[in-house]
């Protein structure tokens, strides 16, 4: 009787996900309930219970956080002393990397654990940094470093975003993702501008080195974050038959360290998801997972394109002829870029992913179509219309951030178990192309014309093909958004 109303306890304090219980009887045990596991109904107890959850995904965040530095460095965010060395093959390098490095990831997939392979991504930007740190304009040790980090955010996304969604729970599921890899990327765009406009070359540590010190402080956090807070995906662990182990890993993976109804209900719904792939043959998983990676290639290669090479030269040509040498324009531009990935990042456990998705790319095309008249009229742009280019690529970039969020957790839940983290090294793949692509392009107004036009329409494409097609997986379990996205419709 004392377990019974202790039940009765813990669900009336609590809010559930889907429909409320019947109050049970002395004469009968409490009902199956149709709920998968409780949502608490205070933010600060939510938070509390599942922080082993965003300590898990710790190393990937300092990872993807280096990687965003070296993503600015790339794409033309870097100091007047890099433009007397740079080549072509060393501003594409840190893209070959990482291709190179999501193509192994799938590989490694049979072969290491998570932690493992984590592990391993936070030595090579540890190597990395140090590389960088400890030479000076030699453009050997340059290229070998962004390949390195290259390499170590390659093999880091598909893991992570596969095992990110396995980790945490459907109530927190979006946020924890999306802040794992968009906010974190974002935020090391937004360093390295800040560096590359405010270091003084007459600093004993020049930009470079201090980007090297920094991915060598993170790779070695990570490395102990990885170490002491990784656990291992209670998914792939009842794939591999080891139910026990599992459970250990619900149980490390929330506050307090106890088994409680929570832990049941989740292991009930991964063993329920992993017998609903299990029966799926291979070619009934990618018959599946091909609607959502089409979807979710254009969504991340729409991505690459906010914040390519020509958007930077876009920000440079307009604001150096409007306010000069001023560096304001392009704090601002980062600062914005950071704010939109930030209120993404923590509404989409609220708002939903489709509706940030949405706005985000209903106020980017309209910018894009904006900036591309700004370009179209004459050789010669009048002042006024760069002084409107400006802004409206700060708005743009406000609106890229908050639209382009949901992106890590749509690739987190859409696909079939057996070809999930090939998906996601897919489609980031053509993300890194599509950036290998608009390095070669020409920079002039011209083509700036051409580009924001095309990304305006493609934007606004994109807007009314998210409307129709992208569906809303807040608050539901993997299983459940695995199937809303098994078809077209």
């Amino acid at each position: 009787m004392e377990q019974k109303n202790e039940y009765r306890r813990t669900t009336s304090q609590s809010t559930v996900g889907y429909s409320p219980l019947p109050e049970p009887t002395a004469r009968e045990s409490p009902p199956r309930r149709q709920i998968l596991y409780e949502q608490p109904s205070s933010c600060c107890i939510r938070d509390m219970r599942n922080q082993p959850q965003a300590n898990a995904l710790g190393a990937a965040a300092l990872i993807f956080l280096s990687g965003g530095m070296n993503i600015a460095w790339s794409i033309g965010f870097d100091n007047l002393a890099d433009e007397i060395v740079i080549c072509m093959h060393l501003r594409i390098s840190w893209f070959i990397g990482a291709i190179i490095g999501s193509v192994l990831s799938v590989l490694f997939s049979r072969c290491l654990t998570y932690k493992l392979l984590m592990q391993l991504c936070c030595m090579l930007t540890i190597v990395g940094g140090i590389l960088f740190t400890a030479t000076q304009l030699n453009v050997e040790a340059m290229m070998a470093a962004r390949y390195l980090n290259g390499l170590a955010n390659g093999l880091a996304l598909p893991a992570t975003l596969s095992t990110g969604g396995e980790l945490v729970v459907f109530y927190k599921r979006g946020t924890y993702v999306s802040a794992t890899e968009q906010l974190s990327c974002t935020l090391g765009i937004f360093m390295q501008i800040v560096f590359s406009v405010r270091w003084s070359p007459d600093y004993d540590l020049t930009a470079d080195q201090l980007q090297g010190v920094l991915c060598t402080v993170y790779g070695a956090i990570a490395l102990f974050l990885a170490t002491v807070f990784i656990v291992e995906s209670p998914v792939q662990l009842l794939i591999q038959g080891e139910e026990e182990v599992a459970i250990d890993a619900l149980i490390r993976l929330q506050y307090p360290k106890a088994v409680t109804m929570e832990t049941s209900d989740q292991l009930t719904e991964h063993s329920s998801y992993v017998a609903h792939n299990n029966s799926l043959r291979n070619t009934q998983a990618w018959c599946q997972a091909l609607p959502a990676l089409l979807r979710l290639c254009l969504l991340r290669a729409l991505y690459a394109m906010s914040t390519s090479m020509l958007i930077v030269f876009t920000l440079t040509l307009a604001s150096t002829s409007v306010y000069g040498l001023s560096r304001g324009p392009y704090v601002l531009f980062g600062l914005l870029r950071l704010a939109g990935s930030f209120s993404g990042a923590f509404v989409q456990d609220t708002l939903g992913r489709k509706l940030t998705q949405l706005i985000g790319f209903m106020i980017c095309g309209a910018a894009s179509i904006g900036l591309a008249t700004r370009f179209s009229s004459v050789d010669f742009v009048r002042l006024p219309d760069l002084r409107k280019a400006v802004w409206m690529l700060l708005i743009f970039q406000f609106f890229a951030g908050l639209g382009f969020a949901p992106s890590s957790v749509y690739l987190s839940e859409a696909f079939p178990l057996s070809v999930k983290r090939m998906c996601i090294a897919i489609a980031y793949t053509v993300e890194l192309t599509i950036q290998l692509a608009v390095c070669y392009v020409e920079l002039n107004v011209h083509t700036n014309c051409i580009y924001f036009y095309g990304l305006g329409v493609f934007t606004l494409l994109g807007f009314l093909f998210g409307h129709w097609y992208l569906p809303e997986t807040k608050y539901l379990t993997l299983r459940q958004a695995q199937q809303k996205f098994r078809d077209f419709s």
